[in-house]
């Protein structure tokens, strides 16, 4: 390509060299000049007189007004017959000008219109298009010229170069089909087949075209170009590679200046083991340095087993930050998110999800309304119906807001799901023996004491309350650890209390076990009581120290009382008629229940008692100290809770 470059010839020095060699000629020039003028006024001379032996005129020669490609200068003309047509050859540093084209060349044959220029041909059309070849055709009556050799076509910035090229001056279009390299600053253009446009500076590629610039390398077989605008339409498959990159596509175009480009037909990426896909893809170079896929956008890195798919998926790479939006999937080797937005820093390694959204991080499942997380500290925070779920422990949270880490699983919930919001109150729900415990607190929170093993811990604090089909409770405060399945309710200002169809469970502290997910046992700590009424109008009531109820098929069966037991008990005929009402006192007491109700009890240490028959005891029950029937508190659906 250099040596074509330096084949240009210099047409301002050419042209001081043809002036000052007709100014040799003098007088003797003028006076040849004049006799031509004068023969050219006569006659035609006959046919008969004319031969083919050519006649010769040195010096300048003025063309024939007749023909449209006028002689400005030459060193020697000749003339003869070539078929009863007049030839002219022109010879050293020949100057022809058609309108505003000027054509030097060192000879040239003229048969009427039509010239063969051979020698440093150079074609110069208006003030910035030239043409440079070793030899050439040109027709002036079609104004399209052949050029041969060594050919380089320039216009302003561009050049093009070539061996062979059809040049239209008429319309400005240069032809190849030998194979072309164009060349625009820092940028290079090669291919088989071409048409440029020299007017709209557009040139139109065909079959092998390779382009090569400092910032990228593109092939396809066919394009179109606009040297001045430096804009690249793609009208078939091509590749494109940049910076470690490569893109894909079928239709498009890249602007080189603003380095902008779009690809939106069967677009492809490939980099760095990544894979992506969308019905369009937009570039950003320079200062924006982004990449968006429009429509069905599909990210993926096998090799890190990381998947991402959204309606658009936009990655900048100046800041490292990736935005999803619309019907946004995103998945890697730990945790799969879905929302409607998802943006992630994979610099500071943070992700936030924005509208409704869902984050399966096994063993855990979040979803919320918005969610930010920050892998590096492991926080996060979702705001907004949150609903977290711990699939091993098989229990799940609902709350307004949850802050958590994902390496203790702590979690903090507060406020309503749903409607309710700030001023509602965090649930935590859980299946036990096929039925759902429903848990409600002013504040729910749980973490694991030790992230190697699979034990967690619940507290929940102020104004529990707790709702399942069979069971009921209420307390100031709660905890429970997986490790042991024990609940513990506490006493602040309310004693807790338990219910259990028409049996009511009371104690400064009570202790709750589950047994394969199935109450198995109660401990009623401190002022214990237990209350049973059929009627809601006589209760009976059992009061110690310290109780211990055992369960057996969601029923109890079974119940030890220790530390000044005391028994209330309306016993009742065999049609569950009231007949007398039994008092009882001892140390320690056993009772045995069948149905919900006490079959037989046994009494330890000194028992006392006594029976009252019903016309004596009357139809006011009798209340033992400490008594209460507690049927304000005592949930009886979910919304209460």
């Amino acid at each position: 390509m250099r040596d074509l470059r330096n084949q240009k010839i210099d047409i301002q020095n050419t042209a001081l060299k043809i002036t000052a060699k007709t100014q040799k000629f003098g007088l003797f020039a003028l006076f040849l000049i004049f006799c031509s003028n004068m023969l050219l006024a006569q006659d035609p001379i006959p046919p008969s007189k004319i031969t083919n032996q050519p006649s010769t005129i040195t010096g300048q020669q003025v063309n024939r007004d007749t023909q449209k490609l006028k002689i400005e200068t030459a060193a020697v003309i000749e003339y003869f017959l070539k078929n009863g047509r007049e030839i002219q050859k022109l010879s050293g540093t020949v100057r022809l000008r058609q309108e505003n084209t000027l054509i030097y060349c060192d000879t040239a044959t003229m048969d009427k219109d039509f010239a063969v220029l051979r020698g440093k041909v150079v074609i110069a059309q208006g003030d910035s298009v030239r043409a440079f070849a070793d030899s050439a055709h040109y027709n002036a009556a079609t104004k399209i010229s052949d050029l041969f050799g060594n050919v380089v076509l320039v216009n302003g910035r561009q050049e093009l170069f070539t061996n062979r090229l059809r040049y239209d001056l008429a319309n400005k279009i240069a032809t190849y089909t030998t194979g072309a390299t164009m060349t625009n600053g820092k940028s290079q253009v090669t291919s088989r087949r071409g048409h440029y446009f020299v007017e709209q500076k557009e040139v139109f590629l065909k079959g092998d075209v390779v382009v090569t610039d400092p910032e990228f390398t593109m092939r396809t077989d066919t394009m179109t170009f606009n040297t001045e605008a430096q804009l690249v339409r793609f009208v078939a498959p091509t590749l494109i590679s940049q910076r470690g990159s490569k893109i894909y596509t079928e239709s498009g175009f890249y602007d080189m200046n603003l380095d902008f480009a779009v690809f939106d037909k069967n677009p492809q990426y490939e980099k760095d083991g990544q894979f992506g896909r969308a019905r369009k893809m937009r570039y950003q170079g320079g200062e924006v340095n982004e990449f968006t896929l429009e429509g069905d956008a599909h990210i993926e890195k096998p090799e890190k087993g990381e998947f991402a798919e959204a309606d658009v998926i936009r990655y900048n790479r100046n800041d490292e930050k990736t935005l999803l939006r619309g019907n946004a999937h995103f998945r890697d080797s730990t945790r799969e998110i879905q929302g409607a937005e998802i943006r992630y820093d994979t610099r500071n390694k943070t992700y936030q999800i924005t509208g409704r959204g869902r984050v399966s991080d096994p063993p855990n499942i979040i979803e919320a309304d918005s969610l930010d997380f920050n892998d590096v500290l492991g926080n996060g925070v979702a705001l907004g119906s949150v609903l977290w779920q711990d699939t091993a422990s098989d229990y799940t949270v609902l709350s307004w807001r949850m802050d958590y880490n994902k390496t203790s699983q702590y979690l903090n919930a507060f406020g309503g799901f749903g409607e309710k919001g700030a001023g509602g109150r965090p649930m935590m729900k859980s299946l036990i023996d096929r039925d759902t415990l429903f848990m409600s607190a002013d504040t729910l929170t749980s973490f694991k004491p030790d992230s190697a093993s699979d034990v967690r811990e619940l507290f929940a604090h102020r104004n529990v309350r707790i709702f399942k089909s069979d069971l009921q409770a209420v307390c100031d405060s709660l905890t429970f650890s997986s490790a042991d399945s024990i609940f513990w309710f506490y006493k602040i200002n309310n004693i807790p209390v338990i219910w259990s169809d028409t049996s009511q469970f009371s104690g400064d502290t009570i202790k709750m076990l589950l047994k394969n997910k199935k109450l198995d046992r109660l401990w009623l700590r401190q002022n214990s009581m237990v209350i049973n009424s059929e009627d809601g109008i006589l209760f009976n009531q059992i009061k110690g120290r310290n109780s211990t109820v055992f369960f057996r098929d969601d029923q109890a069966r079974e119940m030890l009382v220790e530390g000044n037991a005391q028994a209330v008990y309306y016993a009742v005929d065999d049609k569950q008629a009231y007949i007398g009402l039994n008092e009882t006192a001892c140390s320690e007491m056993r009772l045995f229940f069948g149905d919900n109700k006490v079959e037989s009890i046994k009494f330890y240490q000194q028992p006392s008692g006594k029976f009252i028959p019903m016309k004596q005891a009357g139809t006011d029950t009798k209340k033992l100290d400490g008594f209460f029937w507690d049927r304000e508190r005592r949930p009886g659906s979910v919304g209460d809770l």
